[in-house]
C-alpha cells in the first residue's frame, strides 16, 4: 500500500483525459456515504508501482496520519483484484478513518460461520478477519464484495437500498468522463484546504466550496513527480473555481519576475477583465465598482499574482506591450526614490483592492514600481527592493536549475497557477512530531510544488508538479543571502570575517563615526564597537589561541587592535602607537603554528608585537628611510623575507630580527604593490615589470612595459595585467563587456585563485575564475569594494552606497 499512501501524501501539495467507457453504476451506489478520497483501478499492484521508488515517501513515511493509513490499508494486499475496483478513504467519527474496497465477487472470501469470527446484522452474516494490526471486515453482497475497516460502513451497505441510492452525482459524472484508466485517483474538491488539513490532522476553518471533484492521474519522470487530470465544478454556483469559467487561458509570463525565495504565488490571467470581475462579484455575492487605478492596471495587463515573500508580499501584473507607462506618475506620486538603478513610487492615493477578494487582498497598495515588462504594488517601500535584487541577480522562478524540466510537464498558459514552497508546507504543520518529519526535508531536493488549471465550461484541465532536485541539476548560480543598509556612511570595508560557531562567514564595516560593525551572512547585525580613526588596510584573522576561534587584528593609524569574535579587546590591545601608523598592519606566522607576529610600521620604523601585546626584543630595525609599503612576508626554501619600498627607492629584505637579509642594490621606484609568485618577488618599477630573486638580490627586467592605465597583480600562478575591461591572464586575454572598471582584485580560496572587480558604470560585480572564465549567474549587482571567501558556501560581500549586499555563490 506504499504506493497509495504515497500519492495521498503527495496530494497535500494541492492548493487548489480518456475515451469514455461504459461505467457500472451499481459499483458506485456501493461508495461509503461522504467519501473524500476514492481510487479507482483493475490491480491492487497498481498502487504499489506508481511510486515504489519514491524518495519524498520514504522521508514522510512515519507522519502520524500516514502511518494510520498504512496500517488501515494492509488488508488491501490480501487481494488479487481482477476487474473493476473501488478503494474508498472516508471519515469516521472525530478523528478516525474508514477505509472500504469495493470489487467483484470472490468466491474464495465466502463467509463460513464455522470456521472464521462472523457478525450477523439484518439477517445477513459478514466475517472479521484479524490477521493484521487493524481487523478488517467483508461479505460478498448482491453481486459485489465488500470490505472495509469499519462495522459501521459494512453494516450502513448491507442495509442500503442500492437500487434508489446514488452516492454523489457530480462523482458519476466525472467517474463516466474518466474511468477506464489503469489507475485514477479521486479527491472530493470540498473546503479549499481539506486534503491538506486531512492528512496532517488538522482542523480546516474553511467553508467556501472550491468545486467537485477532483480526477488524478500520477505520472513519474526523471525529475518530478507529475499529476495530471481534471476538475469539475459549478459554472454557475458560487464555487471558488466558477470565477475562472470559460476564460481563455494566457501565457504565464510572471514566473520570470516572481522571485525564487517566494512562499506562495497565486497567478491568475484573463484575456478579459471585465468577465472575471463580474464572476468575482458572483461569487462574493455582491456588486462592486473596482478603485479607477486598479481598473486601469487590470485594463493594461494580462496576468495578476499575489506573492507572499519571507518578509513581506506584493501584488504583480504582467502588463500589455506599450510605449511608456500607461499612467501620469508625476501626478500620481507624492514621492519617489532610486534602488538600483529603478524607481520606487509613492502614491497620492493608494491603490484599494476592495471588489478583487478572493483573488486579491483586501488592502491600500502605496508603492509602486515597473522592471520591464512588469508592474509591482506594494504596500511597503521593502518589496519592490526584493523583486529588483532577484531580477538583477537573475534568482527569479524560472531561471532555476529546475524550471527547464519542469516546463517539459506543465503548460505554458493557464488561467489559474499556485507556486508553494515546501517551507510554507513545513510552516503549517501543528504538531510537534510531524513538525520534526516535515522539516526533515529538504527544499535543495523538493523547492517548490507547482499547480495549474486551465478552465473550460464547468471542469478545468490540471496539472500538478513536484520537481526533485538531485545532483545533474542542482543550482551553481548565486544567491543573495543578506543585506544590510547602514544607517552612517560607510568609510570602510567590507570585511570578511570567518565564523567558528556556524562555520559560515560574517561580514564587517566601518562608518564614518568610526564604528566598526559585524553583520552575519543574513545581514543581521551581531555587535558594534568605537575605534579612533579608520582602519587601513584589511581585517586579518588570527587564531591566537590555536582552538580554531578567530579573532580580528587590524589598525588605524594611531593604534593596533585585535578582537575577540564578539568585539571585545584581547589582552593589552588596543595599542596606541606614537608619532602614527603609516602602512596597514602585516600580521606574519613564519612556521604556519599561530604563533602570530603584529608588524607595525610608522614612518621609518618598525616595531613587533605578538598576540599578548607584548614588543618582541628579538626583532630590532634600524631606522633609515620612510617607509612607503606594507611589509610583506616571503618563504624561499627555510629563508624567511620580509620586503618594503622605501622612500629612497631602494627594497629592503629583513629575516626574522629585523637585519638585512639580502641587499638589493638596484633601486626600484615601486608602483603599486608587490607580489610573490615562483620563488620570484614580482613589481612594477615606474612602467616596466620586474622580478626580484630574493636569494641573490638580483633584478631581472621582465621586458613588460605598462601604460598609465594597466593595472598589475599576482598571486600564487596566476599573473594577471588589467587594461579595464581587457584581462591578460597568463599571457591570454580576455575581454570584458564594454565598461568602466574598478582595479581588478585576486584571492585564493583554498586551492583556487578567484578575481573580482566592479563596472562601476554599470554597477556590476563580476568574478572569474583564474582562466578567465565569468562564473555562472554572474555579473551581479554592486557599486563599491567587493570582498570574497569560502567555507560552507563561497561568499560575496559587496556594497551599493551605504548597503552592505551578501551573496552565496
Amino acid at each position: 500500500m506504499r504506493g497509495l499512501i504515497a500519492v495521498l501524501f503527495l496530494s497535500l501539495f494541492l492548493i487548489g483525459c480518456n475515451d469514455n467507457t461504459t461505467v457500472n453504476q451499481q459499483i458506485l451506489n456501493r461508495i461509503p456515504t461522504d467519501s473524500k478520497i476514492i481510487v479507482a483501478t483493475n490491480d491492487i499492484k497498481n498502487l504499489s508501482d506508481v511510486l515504489s521508488s519514491s524518495a519524498l515517501l520514504k522521508e514522510v513515511k512515519d507522519l502520524k496520519r500516514i502511518q494510520e493509513l498504512t496500517n488501515a490499508s494492509a488488508f488491501l494486499m490480501d487481494y488479487d483484484l481482477k476487474g473493476e475496483s473501488i478503494i474508498a478513504i472516508s471519515p469516521e467519527g472525530k478523528d478516525n478513518i474508514a477505509i472500504t474496497l469495493i470489487t467483484d465477487l470472490i468466491e474464495s472470501k465466502v463467509v463460513i460461520a464455522d470456521s472464521m469470527s462472523v457478525h450477523t446484522y439484518d439477517q445477513i452474516t459478514y466475517a472479521e478477519d484479524s490477521t493484521h494490526d487493524i481487523p478488517y471486515y467483508y461479505l460478498n453482497h448482491n453481486g459485489f464484495h465488500i470490505a472495509s475497516t469499519s462495522r459501521l460502513v459494512i453494516e450502513s451497505l448491507i442495509r442500503r437500498n442500492v437500487d434508489d441510492y446514488v452516492f454523489d452525482s457530480q462523482f458519476a459524472s466525472i467517474y463516466n468522463r474518466t474511468s477506464g484508466a489503469d489507475l485514477s485517483i479521486y479527491i472530493h474538491g470540498s473546503q479549499k484546504d481539506w486534503l491538506q488539513h486531512f492528512l496532517l490532522k488538522q482542523k480546516s476553518n474553511s467553508s467556501k466550496i472550491r468545486g467537485h471533484w477532483f480526477q488524478l492521474e500520477p505520472r513519474k519522470t526523471d525529475h518530478a513527480f507529475n499529476i495530471d487530470g481534471i476538475f469539475t465544478y459549478a459554472d454557475s454556483s458560487q464555487q471558488f473555481h466558477a470565477i475562472f469559467n470559460d476564460l481563455k487561458a494566457q501565457q504565464n509570463r510572471l514566473p520570470a519576475i516572481i522571485p525564487s525565495n517566494v512562499n506562495q504565488a497565486v497567478i491568475v490571467t484573463y484575456n478579459d477583465i471585465n468577465k472575471l470581475h463580474k464572476q468575482i462579484d458572483y461569487y462574493n455575492d455582491n456588486t462592486t465598482k473596482l478603485d479607477k487605478t486598479l481598473q486601469l492596471i487590470l485594463d493594461n495587463s494580462t496576468e495578476l499574482a499575489q506573492v507572499a515573500l519571507p518578509k513581506t508580499e506584493a501584488l504583480v501584473f504582467s502588463l500589455k506591450p506599450f510605449e511608456a507607462l500607461f499612467m501620469d506618475m508625476d501626478s500620481a506620486t507624492s514621492a519617489k526614490f532610486d534602488y538600483r538603478n529603478f524607481t520606487i513610487y509613492e502614491l497620492r492615493e493608494p491603490v484599494k483592492t476592495a471588489g478583487m477578494q478572493p483573488l486579491l487582498p483586501v488592502n491600500d497598495y502605496k508603492f509602486l514600481t515597473v522592471i520591464e515588462d512588469f508592474l509591482i504594488l506594494s504596500t511597503t517601500a521593502t518589496a519592490p527592493e526584493e523583486f529588483i535584487v532577484s531580477y538583477q541577480n537573475k534568482s527569479a522562478l524560472s531561471q532555476q536549475a529546475w524550471w527547464e524540466d519542469l516546463s517539459n510537464n506543465i503548460s505554458d498558459s493557464s488561467t489559474l497557477m499556485y507556486f508553494t514552497s515546501l517551507s510554507n508546507i513545513q510552516e503549517s504543520v501543528t504538531d510537534n512530531d510531524d513538525s520534526k518529519i516535515i522539516n526533515k526535508v529538504s527544499s535543495k531536493d523538493y523547492p517548490f510544488m507547482v499547480s495549474q488549471y486551465v478552465h473550460e465550461k464547468g471542469y478545468a484541465h490540471y496539472h500538478t508538479s513536484i520537481p526533485q532536485l538531485d545532483a545533474s541539476i542542482q543550482s551553481s548560480g548565486i544567491v543573495q543571502s543578506g543585506s544590510f543598509k547602514s544607517p552612517r556612511k560607510i568609510i570602510a570595508g567590507p570585511f570578511i570575517f570567518p565564523n567558528h560557531l556556524t562555520g559560515k562567514h560574517d561580514v564587517a564595516f566601518q562608518d564614518e563615526d568610526f564604528k566598526l560593525h559585524l553583520i552575519s551572512d543574513t545581514g543581521k547585525k551581531y555587535w558594534s564597537k568605537d575605534l579612533d580613526a579608520i582602519i587601513i588596510g584589511e581585517i586579518n584573522a588570527v587564531d591566537g589561541y590555536k582552538n580554531g576561534r578567530k579573532q580580528l587584528a587590524f589598525s588605524t593609524n594611531k593604534s593596533v587592535y585585535y578582537l575577540d569574535r564578539n568585539g571585545n579587546d584581547v589582552n593589552k590591545y588596543p595599542i596606541k602607537i606614537k608619532g602614527g601608523i603609516t602602512q596597514p598592519l602585516s600580521v606574519f606566522d613564519y612556521d604556519n603554528n599561530r604563533n602570530y607576529r603584529f608588524l607595525i610600521t610608522h614612518g621609518k620604523m618598525l616595531t613587533m608585537y605578538d598576540i599578548s601585546g607584548n614588543e618582541v626584543k628579538g626583532f630590532k630595525y634600524k631606522d633609515q628611510e620612510e617607509i612607503i609599503s606594507q611589509p610583506q612576508h616571503y618563504r624561499v626554501g627555510s629563508r624567511d623575507y620580509i620586503a618594503f619600498a622605501k622612500a629612497d627607492n631602494t627594497i629592503s629584505l629583513l629575516n626574522r630580527t629585523g637585519k638585512i637579509r639580502t641587499k638589493v642594490k638596484e633601486n626600484v621606484q615601486l608602483v603599486g604593490t608587490m607580489s610573490f609568485q615562483k620563488n620570484l618577488i614580482k613589481m612594477l618599477d615606474d612602467d616596466k615589470l620586474i622580478y626580484l630573486n630574493p636569494t641573490t638580490g638580483k633584478i631581472t627586467d621582465s621586458g613588460k612595459k605598462l601604460t598609465d592605465t594597466e593595472h598589475y597583480i599576482a598571486l600564487k600562478s596566476v599573473e594577471l595585467i588589467q587594461n579595464n575591461n581587457k584581462l591578460t591572464i597568463n599571457g591570454k586575454t580576455i575581454e570584458l563587456p564594454y565598461g568602466t572598471y574598478s582595479k581588478a582584485k585576486m584571492d585564493k580560496l583554498l586551492r583556487e585563485e578567484f578575481i573580482h572587480l566592479i563596472d562601476s558604470g554599470e554597477n556590476l560585480v563580476y568574478l572569474l575564475d583564474k582562466n578567465g572564465n565569468i562564473l555562472n549567474s554572474f555579473p551581479v549587482y554592486g557599486s563599491g569594494n567587493t570582498a570574497v571567501a569560502r567555507s560552507k558556501s563561497n561568499l560575496l560581500a559587496t556594497l551599493d552606497g551605504d548597503d552592505i549586499i551578501i551573496y552565496k555563490w
